[in-house]
């Protein structure tokens, strides 16, 4: 909840609202689907899987504990069932706080219809394509020539076709009418494509589909890289000396030790110090039968971070000081923590002499450390950098566009964002900036129309360029600044939105 104090001045200031290395949040299935009603995964009546899109990250596989689960598929079946996947994903790196353990699983659940009766699909269909004979399996080789197959050839009486690809990390599909086309990707591996036939009376009639088993060859040994990143990410080990292995997408993890084919071991010693250190570990791993030293184990070592005991160090990145600056006349305003931390009152005091040219000051501001940290109670100093504006602000010469303003930026909470249906991204106007990128404006003034833009402490969408899609619903990442009432840019971020549903609020992701 935030509170605002009215503060009469009789000239402006500007905020600077830059966020000091701020602590990154946890990457978890909120993140990656932020909003679980409309993850887009669907499995059709004949099991064929639509793959869900997350918000953040990269799929990089998706199974399924169910036993009937095969192929990548699930058999039809006579009335609805509940179905679900896990999906791993790939943690964007240096953006969250569990970036080094890689990957993130999250277990996603739909209802298939059933073929007979169902509730979620009321008419069932009937009729529909044939299969005429069926699709070889194709093998490829990274790096190596593509291959398309010509649909209409194996089935009857269809006139529009589709495909379903849940591994586009081992090939890529394109479809053009009949014509699929699978491409290698950068690593081997094995995976089923379905070919999808309907006929123009479709969901009335039923779909068919025929399988295509896909095997990418690496064409080389597998080393411990791949594609210039390694083939185990993530991990970490407890202070208590418990391992949480890294994953491999690749090949499969057989043991571990603590020297290059050394005794197997589970856990490693604790960490009695107060901080952390690391810890290297060899793993022997296994390559698939795409690579040529498939069954060899290799080993490959890892660097891992042991947690010490201690509780955290507070720094000022943690504090998160946010809001304050300095006036026009120079007066001193104090900036507050988000995580609610007390600031104190510069020792100084002081207020700045007037400038007659934008001037950067730092201010040095008391932050006493809350519980749960080292020296609770004891205080910090944290050293904030605000521009002092001149008596005179300057409009610059380069041109920006900026959307209809919003209360919020994205976030899987918001409401009034740039992601919400009810907030239109609207008429974009044009602004003057003396800086002509979108992230060269933080702590300058924007002006329109010769003046200072009256941002009223809202947020914009920022282009170079009007493009009716700069941002809002279905655009991901575009760019945000917040405006002060006296042009001045506060913040800027970069913010996501989902595709947008039949209704309610439309939660949104910032980067």
């Amino acid at each position: 909840m935030s509170t605002y104090t009215k503060i009469n001045v009789r000239s402006p200031f500007y905020l600077h609202l830059v966020e000091p290395s701020p602590p990154l949040p946890d990457f978890d299935c909120l993140v990656a689907f932020p909003n679980s009603n409309q993850t887009g995964f669907a499995v059709d009546d004949q099991g064929i899987i639509t793959p869900p899109s997350t918000s953040a990250g990269v799929i990089e596989s998706i199974s399924s504990d169910d036993a009937d689960f095969a192929n990548n598929k699930f058999p039809t079946e006579s009335s609805d069932t509940t179905r679900s996947i896990k999906v791993n994903i790939a943690i964007p790196p240096a953006l969250f706080a569990n970036s080094s353990d890689g990957f993130f699983e999250c277990t996603l659940t739909t209802t298939q219809p059933g073929i007979t009766t169902s509730v979620v699909q009321p008419t069932t269909c009937s009729g529909g394509p044939t299969k005429n004979g069926s699709i070889g399996g194709q093998t490829l080789t990274v790096g190596g020539s593509s291959v398309t197959i010509d649909l209409a050839s194996f089935f009857n009486s269809a006139t529009v076709y589709d495909v379903s690809n849940v591994n586009p990390n081992i090939v890529t599909t394109a479809l053009s009418g009949s014509s699929l086309t699978l491409s290698p990707n950068v690593i081997g591996g094995t995976t089923t494509v379905y070919g999808i036939a309907r006929d123009a009376s479709y969901p009335t009639t039923c779909e068919e589909t025929q399988a295509i088993s896909v095997t990418v060859n690496a064409g080389s040994a597998l080393g411990c890289t791949l594609a210039g990143k390694s083939i185990l990410q993530g991990g970490s080990i407890t202070a208590a000396g418990v391992i949480t292995d890294p994953v491999s997408p690749v090949a499969g993890i057989v043991e571990k030790s603590l020297t290059s084919g050394g005794t197997p071991i589970t856990s490693v010693s604790a960490n009695t110090g107060s901080t952390a250190q690391p810890v290297t570990l060899f793993y022997k791993l296994t390559p698939p039968a795409t690579f040529t030293n498939s069954g060899t184990p290799i080993i490959c070592e890892i660097d891992l971070t042991q947690a010490g005991t201690a509780d955290p160090t507070f720094s000022c990145a943690i504090a998160n000081l946010t809001g304050g600056g300095v006036s026009q006349n120079g007066a001193i305003l104090t900036p507050t923590s988000k995580i609610g931390a007390t600031v104190k009152t510069p020792a100084s005091g002081t207020a700045f002499p007037t400038v007659t040219v934008d001037t950067s000051r730092t201010v040095t501001f008391p932050v006493t450390i809350p519980s749960g940290y080292q020296d609770a109670g004891t205080d910090i100093n944290c050293d904030v950098t605000f521009t002092q504006p001149a008596t005179t602000p300057t409009c610059g010469s380069n041109t920006l566009y900026i959307s209809t303003g919003a209360v919020e930026p994205p976030s899987d909470t918001a409401t009034q964002s740039h992601c919400n249906k009810i907030q239109v991204v609207g008429t974009y106007t044009e602004i003057k900036a003396t800086s002509d990128s979108v992230t060269g404006v933080l702590d300058t003034v924007v002006c329109s129309n010769g003046t200072p833009f009256d941002g009223r402490d809202l947020y914009y969408v920022i282009t170079t360029s009007i493009v009716d899609a700069a941002g809002g619903p279905g655009i991901s990442p575009f760019n945000l600044v917040k405006i002060n009432r006296n042009g001045q840019v506060t913040e800027i971020a970069v913010g996501g939105c989902p595709t947008p549903s039949s209704g309610g609020n439309q939660a949104g992701t910032l980067f």
